[in-house]
């Protein structure tokens, strides 16, 4: 049954690589199957060799629910057992796409349902970075009909009263984000005004104090904010320990983690080494700008910042959405020396975005700048000016 959606500009350009990924999105993180998904491939006629495949390659949770009933267990070297020579996955050679499971068919899209109809894809598909670092002017979006033949409904909790704003709330904070004029820290920065002028507007609960909210000129130029040698040190010493305890957490991240580390690895030379490496970067990069732009306007459309399923209020995602523009400059300049070509920062790029978009990094993220000293405004300003 076709609706209509809102969905990114690019959406309709996208297309799975299929076998041709240089990391699968299968690889080396969890995938979760429904009940009803569970049965569905269970009960499916197939190959003895597919059965055995499916047999030893799925189990039921220890503790199953209906949405999270079962999980695909990957092999020695992180890879879905499903997964073929040639980089297909043999469910879907063999029983076709009504034999996967949903969340294997609609990956890496995201449908959301309430409060209006939306679509887009997330940063951990490198085929979506590809495209997005291909496109030179602002994602914009537009409403179009979809048809999904089957749509889980989202259980979310609405923990805000934006008196059915929502949405253009959104879209606004996502114009800050795309205003060219300035550069993207400065971006961040007016984010962060309107984020922490939106707190006090919401505690208003009236539509009235949004509307007056929505007229806004968030278009100031911070060039002259203090943000001194002191305090770029600082920054970077809070990034290290933040790297080292997502390395923690994360395998994903811990290659490029480790090689930025050990690239930063003098704390006497540290300042001299990343500003001379961030010179070659954006000199290698003349784009690097509007690739960061892209990916993070298309993570806070797909994640529908800052209005995410927690508690958390718009000054705490303005403190996760500014350590993640943190990881990306600190994880790219601190590679840039092993990771030259862009496929290679892509796939960098999408490994931090499997940890950003598939856990709850956009609430720990907070509490690790919390817990390393640097949440507070100086302190998160100045990461937005490495």
């Amino acid at each position: 049954m076709e609706k209509e959606f809102l969905i990114p500009n690019y959406y309709s350009s996208f297309k799975c690589k299929m076998g041709k990924c240089r990391v699968s999105c299968c690889e080396g993180w969890p995938v979760t199957l429904s009940l009803k998904d569970y049965f569905k491939i269970e009960s499916k006629e197939c190959s003895l060799e597919l059965r055995e495949k499916i047999d030893k390659g799925i189990k039921v949770n220890l503790h199953p629910t209906q949405e999270a009933y079962a999980q695909i267990t990957h092999d020695y070297f992180g890879n879905c057992p499903m997964r073929l020579k040639n980089g297909k996955c043999a469910i879907h050679c063999e029983l076709g796409e009504d034999g996967l499971a949903e969340i294997c068919k609609l990956y890496p899209r995201g449908i959301r349902t309430t409060p209006s109809n939306e679509c887009s894809c997330s940063n951990s598909c490198e085929a979506v970075l590809e495209l997005l670092v291909s496109m030179d002017n602002p994602i914009s979006f537009i409403k179009k009909k979809l048809d999904f033949k089957e749509t889980y409904e989202e259980k979310r909790v609405h923990l805000f009263n934006t008196h059915q704003k929502e949405q253009e709330i959104r879209l606004f904070l996502i114009k800050i984000m795309q205003n060219r004029q300035l550069s993207l820290s400065n971006r961040l920065v007016n984010l962060g005004f309107a984020l922490n002028d939106l707190e006090v507007t919401l505690k208003l609960n009236n539509v009235d104090s949004i509307n007056k909210f929505l007229l806004n000129n968030y278009n100031e130029n911070y060039d002259k904010f203090i943000v001194d040698e002191k305090h770029l040190l600082e920054a970077l010493l809070s990034m290290e320990k933040m790297i080292k305890m997502i390395d923690e957490k994360s395998n994903n991240v811990r290659m490029y983690g480790e090689m930025a580390l050990n690239f930063f690895s003098d704390n006497d030379k540290l300042l001299h080494l990343y500003n001379s490496s961030k010179k070659e970067f954006e000199s290698k990069n003349k784009k690097w700008e509007i690739w960061f732009e892209q990916m993070l306007v298309n993570h806070m459309f797909f994640e529908q910042f800052p209005f995410q399923d927690r508690k958390e209020g718009p000054w705490e995602e303005f403190i996760a959405i500014s350590s993640i523009y943190a990881l990306l400059r600190f994880l790219s300049i601190g590679c840039f020396s092993n990771s030259q070509k862009k496929e290679k920062n892509i796939d960098m790029w999408a490994a931090l975005f499997r940890l950003v978009e598939h856990s709850s990094f956009d609430k720990y993220s907070a509490y690790i700048l919390k817990e390393i000293h640097c949440d507070t405004p100086q302190k998160i300003f100045s990461l937005l000016r490495l």
